[in-house]
């Protein structure tokens, strides 16, 4: 990381600007400096008439070019070091300040080195593969964060910092002096409540039906990932907090890490790289050029959670992102860029944000029938009855809680019309469930995964349905066990 630019011209220059700088601007300790000039990383400029034909441009002059940003000062503003974090290219630390929240602190800049198989990681592949880290905006969160603000998504609102040789980090001071990093708090929920990761909260909802996830509002989060083109939305990207409503816990989702958002790489090596099988490099532009492929890392995390949101639903919210996301709004988030960034990118991406806002609808609307082509209906490791009629291209399903021989409170409901949807699967998990199917003759499928537990299953005549349970006592014509139904459409997300 260097405070000011080499091996140009004018880097003399921009020695003076940063001392100039930091000049004004000192603490009351000593002569520390309040800010400097600084490049978020110089690894990948030389850009070569070769290097951007086979490699692009991508976002190399934003990542090289020298904004001022804070100087942060460990102790000075209050935080003191929790643990080391990170996955495999991004350094972190979890902070605690003075009140006790939580708050992570991330380089911008990655490595690449331990992502890769150890046969790769002194050959060239891992010089190519750390290059196309400059296909990503190095400032996108602070974009993103406003978008989410005025689309109703919690999420942090994160702040970079120029991390300087500071020894109040200890045993941490080499791995983080001089680099840009990015704080932001790790629960930034409305009323200071605790979140939690993806695997806790799935378990919760797994364990009891009482607890199922707020749907439409990750719905909404989603819809915004998919608009600022982000591709890398695992569930390990994601926090979460939980509501109280009619006597149920609600899991809202809080993401964070929006290291991909407004990805641009359209060079001959990237699109080869997608070739390869790495489908979600999608490059970021005003057309929404292929949804499914953005969303293919996301597709097990969308079955579970958007399965219970209809057509009608899916509308609705792509309406009130129009609605909300003006013309103005847009122009105030891209403008949250560092100035010296912004002149560079900024107008593009206000540009191609309106154009993909206005398109929105039906690119989306594609991928909300990609995702209802085979629905996952999932019940808890608790007793539920898993209801279904319906006749023709419609199909109605419930989820009901069950006990003492008595349907309970209704946990999931939607009907499923042909045109949208084959195949519905109802996942009994644990506990002894029972599956009623009623007469009709729907043109949908459905499939009964009965898993752990003694289930019971009651299917009127004329329904398409297939059962899938080793040890079962059925009651009506689908009594008789079809070998083939051991091979699933395809393994759902457990």
């Amino acid at each position: 990381m260097q405070v000011f630019k080499k091996g140009s011209g004018i880097a003399g220059l921009w020695m003076v600007l940063a001392i100039l700088a930091g000049a004004g601007s000192t603490q009351a300790q000593g002569s520390r400096r309040d800010s400097v000039l600084v490049a978020a990383s110089m690894q990948y400029g030389n850009e070569t008439w070769l290097r951007r034909l086979f490699l692009g441009s991508n976002y190399r002059r934003d990542w090289e070019t020298p904004v001022k940003l804070p100087v942060f000062h460990l102790k000075a503003q209050g935080y003191t070091i929790s643990e080391l974090g990170g996955g495999k290219q991004t350094k972190s630390l979890q902070l605690k300040d003075a009140q006790g929240r939580e708050w992570a602190l991330r380089t911008v800049d990655k490595d690449v080195t331990m992502g890769l198989p150890p046969a790769l990681r002194k050959t060239f592949f891992r010089r190519l593969t750390q290059d196309q880290v400059s296909a990503a905006h190095p400032y996108a969160p602070l974009v993103v964060s406003r978008l989410a603000r005025a689309m109703g998504v919690v999420a942090p609102a994160p702040k970079f910092y120029y991390i300087p040789d500071d020894p109040d980090f200890g045993e941490f001071r080499s791995m983080f002096a001089h680099t840009v990093c990015m704080l932001e708090e790790r629960e930034p929920t409305p009323d200071g409540s605790d979140t939690r990761n993806s695997t806790s909260m799935i378990e919760k909802i797994l364990a009891d039906g009482t607890r199922v996830p707020d749907a439409e509002s990750i719905l909404k989060a989603r819809l915004l990932d998919m608009l600022v083109g982000d591709w890398d939305r695992h569930a390990d990207q994601w926090r979460w907090a939980d509501r109280k409503r009619e006597g149920a816990t609600y899991y809202y989702g809080i993401p964070r890490d929006r290291d991909q958002a407004f990805f641009r790489a359209n060079a001959p090596v990237p699109r080869f790289m997608r070739i390869l099988g790495l489908r979600f490099l999608v490059s970021f532009d005003g057309d929404f050029s292929n949804l499914k492929s953005l969303n293919y890392k996301s597709w097990p995390f969308d079955r579970f959670f958007l399965g219970s949101l209809d057509r009608e639903t899916w509308k609705r919210a792509l309406e009130d992102i129009k609605t909300r996301l003006t013309d103005d709004v847009i122009r105030d988030a891209v403008r949250a860029l560092p100035a010296e960034v912004y002149a560079l990118s900024g107008p593009r991406i206000e540009r191609d944000l309106r154009g993909r806002r206005d398109r929105f609808a039906d690119k989306a609307m594609s991928y909300y029938k990609f995702l209802s082509g085979v629905v996952d209906v999932y019940g808890s490791n608790r007793e539920e009855e898993f209801v279904a009629s319906g006749s023709g291209d419609s199909l109605r399903v419930q989820v009901y809680q069950f006990a003492g021989g008595k349907r309970g409170r209704l946990l999931y409901e939607r009907r499923f019309l042909r045109g949208d949807t084959r195949t519905v699967r109802l996942h009994g998990l644990r506990g002894n469930d029972r599956y009623t199917i009623a007469e009709g003759g729907s043109r949908i499928r459905v499939e009964l995964l009965g898993e752990e537990g003694v289930d019971r299953y009651s299917v009127g005549r004329g329904q398409k349905v297939r059962i899938r349970d080793a040890d079962r006592a059925t009651e009506g014509p689908a009594g008789k066990r079809d070998p083939r139904n051991d091979v699933a459409a395809g393994e759902p997300l457990r």
